[in-house]
């Protein structure tokens, strides 16, 4: 059973976690961390601003056309394999995935890393049910084993120092196989982790995973991730279940042209994830046999009604806000209450139905000093203070009739400059007469001076200073007063609004009904389209200013690639088209290996140098997942390849395989041909068929989970190899 989020409201839950030291100490290594690898990668782009702004007009393009879009990329979905299911709330998400699970006698299911999944409760409402739930991302795998809670969006387990992972995985995997003299170094964990769920991925039969995001135009699924556990459930289950809210769904597929640009940047710190994988319902001989698709809602469509709420459904759940909030830096995401910490969490939270409580809702705006450091670094342009200051206002109409009271008599009295000069007269005159600490034990104080010192009165108020250091005060600027207006309406411009006024102009109406518990996919598209019919959305022109494909051109593509990829940990060989039998065997040979795995369509010159020795595995008929464990090295071509980032573009070309032939054998060595590499990422993705099973590989699987320490080779391949060539017609992708 997973551990709850307490339910109480943000300033206990934050004393609390003020209180340990330990939380704090790994909380400021590992934002420190990735906001320093962000500002490094981003240096790298003439066009990040650009981007970000390109970004926030196509979620928002996206979320206004919300209904077509669902209703488009499910007929897609459908028409590609994939059953697509609607869910109203949580409780009916959850129920739609046990009744698959249940349908097929599926009793245990391995789960990809997915905010949604946890939004919902769908582990706990499965092992509920007999089904039990295993999590397969090293973070979650850590916070499942723990019994705890998850703590930040894209690094769950950020919490937890190495130490406390050495002894946790001591106590739960040492019957398993793991010794007993373990140490604590990242690599040496991360390799428990892959020989502790190694033989679970070869021989899964269903899986749950989210999605990043959810093409409209041709009903794909796009996965972003780093280790390569979202890989192996993804490509090795017989059955796989997708849950995704349906604001992840976007129009284009060319719109990932700016999404992956701006994600993995803000999230970890990378010009690209090491994974990210794009399937469109289900492919003959490659990948599940069966792929549901449920659609989840649970309040999504309401939020879209508030015009200045709704702006939190761009989120692409990049944590960039989180890493940069000096609030979570010091109290972690536990104090949120919810499994969406931070200031996203913060205005999102609040605005689902169920995720937290009342009076976690109405505490979580004001868990921010409003510095605005998260809209700055905000990827798709949230401005999360704005929107913290609207919800400020809703919290502030459901205050209680006393501190309604209280605050009407303080409006009214900084409205009034007589009145206001007679109170800090009067208050100066008093200061010291009355101790403090009385003030903090009277029942109506109390709750405001827990996180506030009460002031001291100052005899000399600070409006009359002026006068008193004989400096001659700007002369008032009033309005001409009409025979009807009063004293009060005759006060400078520059006056401050009072609350009152201030709470007028704010829509204070709740968000829309929470949606009924149907699972139709019309009543879905209905609730979206009343919403939006309600609340639409402005026009507005798509921004310029981000280079597009065919933009740049860099003739040294070919040593940019090289240098992007050697610098993610992979190995990059030059060859010729005459040398590259040779210095194929070689990279071979050197490692001692006694057996390859090809796809069908790879052509035999590239295998002439290898000699008798080395056992050739085609895999037609397809290879068992067994027996591609055993293999030493897989030999593949590529579709394209990405200069700027150092990424490899997989396609199931003739000459790639299927998705599962570059994923299980440790050693991946790639041939690739100069011409095929691609500037920048939006050039190599303009040149794709976007319904192929793409996959793009950068550097070897990764994981920065552990005090955010790189660690290369998780569940994918742990080595990388790419050979070069110069020139060559053999060499270039041949299409499936």
């Amino acid at each position: 059973m997973t551990a709850r989020y307490p339910d109480v409201a943000f300033p206990k839950a934050a004393r609390a976690a003020l209180s340990d030291s330990q939380l704090r100490a790994n909380l400021r290594r590992a934002t420190s961390t990735i906001r320093t690898r962000r500002r490094k990668v981003i240096a790298d782009l003439d066009d990040f601003e650009a981007l970000r702004r390109a970004g926030a007009y196509r979620r928002d393009r996206s979320l206004a056309n919300l209904a077509s879009l669902i209703e488009q990329f499910a007929e897609r979905a459908a028409a590609a394999g994939a059953r697509v299911h609607a869910a109203g709330n949580a409780e009916v998400a959850c129920r739609t995935v046990y009744q698959i699970l249940a349908a097929a006698g599926f009793r245990e299911v391995l789960k990809v890393k997915s905010m949604t999944t946890m939004e919902i409760g769908l582990n706990d409402y499965l092992e509920q049910r007999g089904i039990k739930v295993k999590e397969t991302d090293l973070a979650e795998l850590i916070v499942q084993m723990a019994g705890d809670l998850p703590t930040h969006i894209v690094v769950p387990a950020i919490h937890k120092n190495r130490s406390q992972i050495r002894k946790l995985f001591l106590d739960e995997m040492g019957s398993r196989g793991v010794p007993p003299q373990l140490s604590d170094d990242p690599a040496d964990l991360a390799r428990a982790a892959r020989q502790h769920l190694r033989e679970q991925f070869l021989r899964a039969k269903v899986a749950v995973c989210g999605a990043n995001f959810a093409i409209a135009e041709t009903g794909s699924v796009v996965l972003v991730e780093s280790e390569g556990n979202g890989r192996m459930c993804t490509t090795l289950a017989s059955h796989l279940i997708v849950v995704v809210g349906i604001e992840k769904i976007t129009q284009h597929f060319s719109d990932l042209q700016v999404y992956l640009q701006l994600l993995a940047r803000s999230a970890t710190g990378e010009r690209l994830s090491p994974y990210t994988t794009v399937f469109t319902g289900t492919y003959q001989g490659d990948g599940p046999k069966q792929l549901d698709i449920v659609l989840v809602d649970n309040a999504r469509s309401g939020i879209l009604e508030d015009p200045i709420g709704r702006e939190a459904l761009r989120c692409i759940r990049c944590a960039a806000c989180l890493n940069v909030c000096p609030v979570y830096e010091r109290t972690g995401g536990a104090a949120y209450g919810s499994v969406y910490p931070g200031p996203i969490g913060a205005v999102l939270a609040p605005q689902l139905t169920g995720l937290v409580s009342e009076k976690v809702a109405t505490s979580l705006p004001f868990a921010s000093s409003l510095c605005g450091a998260c809209f700055e670094v905000c990827p798709v342009r949230i401005d999360i203070p704005k929107l913290l200051v609207h919800l400020r206002a809703k919290a502030a109409a459901k205050a209680s009739p006393g501190e309604r009271l209280a605050m009407g008599a303080l409006a009214h009295l900084f409205a009034d400059e007589r009145a206001l000069g007679l109170a800090e007269r009067t208050a100066g005159r008093l200061a010291g007469a009355i101790p403090r600490r009385l003030l903090e034990l009277l029942p109506a104080v109390a709750a405001w001076s827990r996180g506030r010192e009460v002031p001291l009165f100052s005899r000399e108020p600070f409006r009359m200073r002026p006068l008193a250091h004989h400096v001659q005060p700007r002369p008032p600027r009033t309005h001409p007063a009409s025979p009807e207006s009063s004293p009060r309406d005759a006060r400078p411009s520059w006056w401050p609004r009072t609350p009152r006024a201030y709470f007028r102009k704010i829509n204070l109406s709740r968000p829309g009904r929470p949606p009924s518990s149907t699972t139709e996919l019309a009543e879905l598209t209905s609730r979206v389209r009343r919403a939006l019919s309600s609340a639409p959305y402005p026009p507005t022109e798509e921004p310029g200013g981000w280079h597009r494909p065919g933009e740049l051109h860099w003739p040294d593509a070919p040593d940019r690639f090289a240098r992007a990829l050697e610098e993610l940990g992979a190995k990059v060989i030059r060859a010729t088209e005459e040398s590259l039998p040779q210095e194929l065997a070689q990279r071979i040979h050197t490692s001692s290996a006694r057996s390859v795995a090809i796809p069908r369509g790879l052509p035999p010159d590239w295998l002439g140098a290898l000699g008798p020795d080395i056992e050739i595995l085609v895999d037609d008929p397809p290879l068992g997942p067994d027996a591609l464990d055993l293999v030493d090295w897989v030999i593949t071509g590529a579709e394209l390849a990405v200069a700027e980032s150092g990424t490899i573009v997989l396609a199931g070309g003739a000459n790639q395989g299927r998705r599962a032939l570059s994923l299980i054998p440790d050693r991946h060595l790639v041939v690739l041909a100069a011409s095929q590499v691609k500037p920048r990422l939006p050039d190599a993705l303009g040149s794709l068929d976007p319904t192929a099973p793409l996959v793009l590989v950068t550097g070897p699987s990764a994981t920065s989970d552990i005090e955010m320490s790189r660690v290369v080779g998780v569940h994918g391949p742990r080595h990388l190899e790419v050979i070069l060539v110069e020139e060559g017609p053999n060499v270039v992708a041949t299409s499936a």
